[in-house]
């Protein structure tokens, strides 16, 4: 059952790129209350405005927006290097705040964001979408439901276009880390949700590949490694047929699998000692991702209780991710806690 939310809260947005349609379109379907739209590109926010938010007020800067009357949330979905100082500035507002993923490029500045936000007395959430998307979603709901036991090994694979996607984004376009960071992000998420307590390892590498169409790495594979734990996950984002994206993740009782498109598929399929059993799923990444981080922040301000996606949440997989990118560019394992921030 889906939990509710209170759809009345005035939520404001800021940052009108692409990503910011697919957060418009799904607060749409479910209800969400947005009041306002802030972009420097007066223009490109008052086209979303048109077309999903027709009563919006559009404003070009965010200190003007955060003045809206009434309004209590700011979602936040500008680039990583302008957005904790966005978030800073929503928090000292009195605003509560949902921010973009990956959420900083240096962890102690997310523990310091965490703070100023508990010391504000609002909250802060980070929209770590995978959580919510079908299949993910269904995989942390039977691993939390202790229906395969303790997680023993995780394996993610993806392959599909991403170059032709981001070839015309020349803010992506140009990402040395644009695969490990800004898209693995989600995947390393997701391991960090499973990774036992103790010291951790990581190993990694990027290249290139023939025929991709932008010059940064598009081919990318990460190993984790604990004791008694073992997770992979591997980026093939130049691929050009067969787009596939794929899990296996298994434990001392049981084991889920998943194969579908890079962003989801219909099934889920968990095997345990009583037998076989598939979960029917849809393969709507940004429907259900979108509002299930909203949503979650929601009702996290009327429950008073902490979101699922609270800072400290993301934290982890943020540092494998961290370490995955450092591993690449040195050519050596990296533990976790050795850096701390995103390599430049």
């Amino acid at each position: 059952m889906i939990p509710e939310f209170n759809r009345t809260i005035p939520v404001g947005l800021v940052g009108c790129g692409w990503v910011a349609g697919q957060h418009l379109r799904s607060y749409r379907a479910a209800g969400v209350n947005v009041v306002a739209l802030c972009d420097s590109d007066v223009e490109r926010a008052k086209a979303y405005r048109d077309e999903f938010y027709p009563d919006a007020v559009v404003y070009r800067n965010e200190q003007a927006m955060l003045a809206h009357p009434g309004l209590e949330v700011v979602d936040i979905a500008t680039h990583v290097a302008v957005r904790p100082q966005l978030v800073r500035q929503a928090v000292r507002a009195g605003k509560h705040v949902l921010s973009q993923k990956p959420f900083v490029e240096d962890l102690g500045e997310g523990l310091q964001l965490a703070r100023e936000a508990r010391d504000a007395g609002v909250i802060l959430a980070v929209n770590q979408n995978g959580r919510w998307t079908p299949h993910f979603g269904a995989l942390l709901a039977c691993i939390g439901a202790g229906l395969i036991g303790e997680v023993v090994s995780a394996d993610f694979f993806v392959a599909w276009p991403h170059d032709l996607f981001v070839e015309d984004k020349p803010a992506f376009a140009a990402m040395e880390d644009l695969v490990l960071y800004d898209f693995g992000a989600h995947w390393f998420d997701l391991i960090g949700t499973l990774v036992p307590e103790g010291a951790l390892e990581v190993r990694a590498v990027t290249a290139s590949r023939k025929g991709q169409s932008v010059p940064v790495p598009m081919q990318a594979h990460a190993l984790i490694s604990a004791e008694n734990f073992i997770a992979s996950v591997g980026f093939r984002a130049a691929e050009r047929y067969a787009e596939s994206g794929t899990f296996r993740v298994s434990g001392t009782k049981g084991v889920i699998t998943h194969e579908g498109l890079s962003l989801g598929g219909d099934s889920v399929v968990i095997y345990t000692d009583e037998g076989e059993a598939h979960i029917s799923v849809s393969n709507d990444w940004f429907g259900h991702g979108m509002i299930g981080t909203m949503r979650e922040l929601l009702i996290a301000i009327e429950s008073g209780l902490e979101p699922f996606n609270c800072p400290a949440s993301s934290l982890t997989g943020l540092s494998l991710c961290f370490a995955a990118t450092e591993s690449a560019a040195t050519g050596k394992a990296v533990t976790p806690d050795q850096t701390s921030a995103r390599r430049r």
